[in-house]
């Protein structure tokens, strides 16, 4: 299966006593019941499979839930709207399962099994919403305001600073100029900058788009002319991101906005602007197994009047072959 490179591979023993609620949560494959069934056909056996994970029942409106998995190396796929169980026959013996619902999950794989002969089964299947190092590159912020005014803001990523400029020390603290000019000390930026090194974990999203490497250009523009950016912004995130995404033919890519980026750092600001805008960008090589994950969505007009905060970000997710 492919998958993006933020998903581990976890493999877990198979259990077939009953265990406590407390186990079940834990072990990523847990098969805690055996029952014979003479009414099955000789050589086959039946097993019923609970799938639980953090979000995984909380999909946007709009959204399945999308399991892929195999046994002995046979692929196939779940679909799922509210339900989270199904039945599974099978052969009986000696036998290997994989199950993966998508991008934010790691694939649960489980050892050799050995499924009795003319039994129903029953079996837990938790998935882990997965956490990966990743390089949040070029956060960039803003500032809007229709007057001359001082300001402070401060930054905290989850991990900390890989980089900042200017030097960033407790806070950055300056003047604003209506041209959007940053002046510290004595000094003068069109932006404020930091990059870092940090966990990330993705979720459920209401956004993913499949995008041809020719259509790059014009769906970045598209985008961020809908949400607001002025031509000075929307010129720097394109020719930051437009060569990292057209590098691939084709790429999958995510917003991630507003309270979703605090994931990424805490961004306060005095005094407190009519609005601080958020906006990063996650994209990987595509593959096949990303299309239940694309929602076209445009995204929302940010506020801008005022004296107002403007950050974007970005991340790459590598696809491999798990």
């Amino acid at each position: 299966m492919k998958n993006l490179c933020l998903f581990l591979i976890l493999t877990s023993f198979a259990f077939t006593t009953k265990a406590s609620d407390h186990r079940k949560a834990l072990i990523p494959f847990l098969m805690y019941n055996t029952t014979k069934n003479t009414a099955i056909k000789p050589g086959e056996a039946t097993i019923t499979l609970h799938f639980n994970g953090a979000n995984l029942k909380n999909r946007y409106f709009g959204y399945q839930t999308i399991i892929y998995y195999s046994v002995n190396e046979v692929e196939d796929t779940l679909v799922f709207d509210s339900l989270f169980t199904t039945t599974l026959q099978l052969p009986a013996g000696k036998t290997v399962f994989k199950f993966w619902p998508g991008p934010g999950y790691n694939e649960v794989i489980t050892d050799s099994i050995q499924i009795q002969d003319q039994t129903d089964n029953e079996a837990n299947v938790n998935f882990i919403s997965d956490s990966e190092q990743i390089y949040v590159f070029k956060p960039v912020i803003y500032l809007q305001s229709p007057v001359k005014l001082n300001f402070s803001i401060r930054v905290k990523p989850t991990d900390g600073f890989t980089f900042t400029y200017p030097v960033y020390k407790d806070l950055w603290e300056g003047t604003l100029d209506p041209t959007g000019e940053i002046e510290i000390n004595q000094q003068k930026y069109p932006y404020l900058f930091w990059d870092a090194k940090q966990k990330f974990t993705a979720k459920s999203h209401t956004n993913g788009y499949h995008i041809q490497k020719k259509e790059v250009v014009p769906f970045l523009e598209e985008q961020l002319s809908t949400a607001g950016l002025t031509s000075t912004e929307k010129t720097d995130f394109i020719t930051f991101w437009g060569p990292r995404l057209t590098q691939y033919e084709s790429v999958f890519i995510q917003f991630y906005l507003q309270e979703d980026c605090n994931q990424f750092a805490s961004l306060e600001c005095e005094p407190k602007p009519t609005a601080i805008n958020r906006l990063y960008i996650a994209f990987s090589e595509w593959n096949d197994k990303l299309e239940p994950f694309t929602h076209q969505a445009q995204l929302p007009a940010f506020k801008r009047e005022g004296f107002n905060v403007l950050e974007w970000g970005g991340f790459e997710l590598t696809s491999i072959e798990l």
